[in-house]
């Protein structure tokens, strides 16, 4: 990736980390997601795994990695993440938790280890244009029989496409197979959305899906101003969505984000 534009995401997201820090603990579709995509990871996780995570942010899920007794090396781009989690190591005394700063066409940087779980949440790995340069690093960091979760943002994401028809130009911006301009605070950078197909094509043949599970199809995600007054209906709308996910005829792909789950074939 080119200076300029890893440059805009660092400073972007930095500038925004105390409004996910908000979100993970008062906003209640943000702390379901959250529980979701935990909760699968945890199916796979065994006691004392080594996580490497990547686009780590504030830390808020290597944080309680860390407190389940995982080693976490979190990785992430921006000095605020560095600023975040270095606090939190202190002020929770987490041994087990560590930070490096790097992107993630720069995991080849990280020596000498190897880690039983690679995980990305929330969109982190939608800021490339090139997801295989990415997962060809993935082979000498994974161990054998390791997984793989990724949280991705998928071309498709109904609630948006509905804003169309209220005066909303962008309702379709996912759709652009180019990229679409984002903003964060000041910065602009492009965005491109991935569907869980082009996630497994990237990846090698050394790795096989386990399972794919969508977020957010049918309710709003917690940015939307109409979340605070319809809190009842929202939270019926989240236990009906991850329903209906859980149904195989659901096609994948197809909300807000997806989870996506590999293992690594035993070598």
């Amino acid at each position: 990736m080119k200076t300029d534009y890893l440059n805009a995401i660092d400073q972007g997201f930095s500038s925004i980390y105390e409004e996910y820090e908000f979100l993970s603990k008062h906003n209640f579709i943000d702390i379901s997601r959250r529980n979701l995509i935990r909760n699968e990871v945890n199916l796979y996780l065994q006691p004392q795994h080594k996580i490497l995570e990547l686009n780590s942010g504030s830390g808020i899920d290597a944080v309680y990695f860390a407190q389940k007794g995982h080693f976490v090396l979190a990785t992430d781009i921006a000095k605020g993440a560095e600023t975040y989690i270095s606090k939190k190591i202190e002020a929770l005394n987490l041994v087990n938790l560590k930070f490096k700063k790097c992107s993630f066409t720069d995991l080849k940087s990280i020596e000498n280890q190897k880690f039983d779980y690679i995980f990305s949440n929330y969109g982190g790995l939608n800021c490339t244009d090139n997801l295989e340069l990415i997962f060809e690093q993935f082979e000498e960091l994974l161990n054998p029989n390791g997984y793989i979760t990724l949280v991705i943002m998928p071309p498709y994401y109904p609630i948006e496409m509905l804003t169309f028809f209220k005066g909303n130009k962008n309702a379709f911006r996912r759709w652009n197979k180019n990229g679409t301009e984002a903003k964060v605070e000041s910065q602009l950078f492009k965005t491109y959305y991935y569907t869980p197909n082009q996630v497994k094509k990237a990846l090698s043949e050394k790795y096989i899906h386990i399972k794919t599970t969508n977020i957010g199809t049918f309710y709003p995600s917690s940015h939307y101003e109409s979340v605070t007054k319809l809190k009842n209906l929202i939270s019926k709308l989240i236990q009906f969505d991850e329903w209906i996910n859980k149904l195989p005829l659901m096609i994948e792909g197809i909300g807000d984000y997806y989870i996506i789950t590999f293992k690594k074939i035993n070598d």
